[in-house]
């Protein structure tokens, strides 16, 4: 197979990571364009959002860093001044909850867990909720996407609320169904930037960690907002709890 070749510096680490600096002939390779494509979950990667290339170099594939890493659910940031490049993500480990609440509401129970409840700023905040169907018989419920939705709220009232479609999603439930969701990444991503007063947002995503929380009180909170065929009102429950993070 006839490949194109490309020139592409040595400490390429697929990221939108750019170092002003000297480089001689020592720091430059030859590498193939890959014409192979990425899957997410059997979903083929939108390569026009990330306009990047797949590269080969001597048997391996080498792909952007922060794209793959941000569609898996992680975080990239690079320190220029380390020459570091630090990714954050949540782990799929089993985790016991140090602080758990539930609130009822005829057959429906909002249960919101946290993984600590002192985190350090350089910790990913792992927070997750689920809601319950306790009732015999089976029932359909509408609501939006998703069906629970995150706050994030400091002790000065600066906040952020996840953002719902306004779609209407119709499911069929039996006892003990469930929906489950984790705090996303964004919701902090947001709160951090309402609470520098919006800056520009290309610094902000590369010179900092905005999907981390600075020291201080925080409470999350979560809204489970749907509607019973039937009924003539929407069931809106609500759940809470605060978290410390220290330095």
């Amino acid at each position: 197979m006839n490949l194109r070749k490309k020139l592409l510096p040595v400490l390429i680490v697929g990221s939108c990571i750019s170092a002003a600096s000297a480089a001689s002939s020592s720091d430059f390779i030859q590498a193939h364009l890959f014409p192979g494509s990425i899957y997410f979950n059997n979903q083929p990667a939108n390569k026009q959002n990330g306009a990047f290339e797949i590269l080969n170099y001597n048997g391996s594939v080498y792909v952007p860093l922060r794209y793959i890493a941000e569609n898996m659910g992680g975080r990239v940031h690079y320190d220029e001044a380390k020459k570091g490049i630090y990714i954050d993500r949540y782990v799929n480990n089993l985790t016991k909850a140090k602080i758990s609440v539930s609130k009822q509401a005829d057959n429906f129970v909002l249960n919101l867990h946290s993984e600590k409840e002192t985190y350090k700023s350089n910790e990913i905040i792992n927070l997750w909720s689920s809601l319950v169907y306790l009732g015999e018989e089976e029932i359909t419920v509408g609501h939006g996407n998703p069906i629970i939705l995150f706050t994030v709220r400091d002790e000065k009232g600066v906040s952020s609320d996840e953002i719902i479609e306004t779609v209407l999603i119709r499911d069929q439930l039996k006892k003990n169904n469930e929906y489950k969701a984790t705090l996303p990444l964004y919701i902090i991503e947001s709160y951090n930037y309402n609470k520098k007063g919006r800056p520009n947002t290309k610094e902000f995503f590369e010179k900092e960690q905005p999907w981390l929380l600075s020291p201080g009180k925080y409470t999350i909170g979560v809204t489970a907002d749907f509607k019973i065929d039937g009924d003539k009102k929407n069931k809106i429950m609500k759940s809470e709890i605060t978290i410390q993070v220290e330095p």
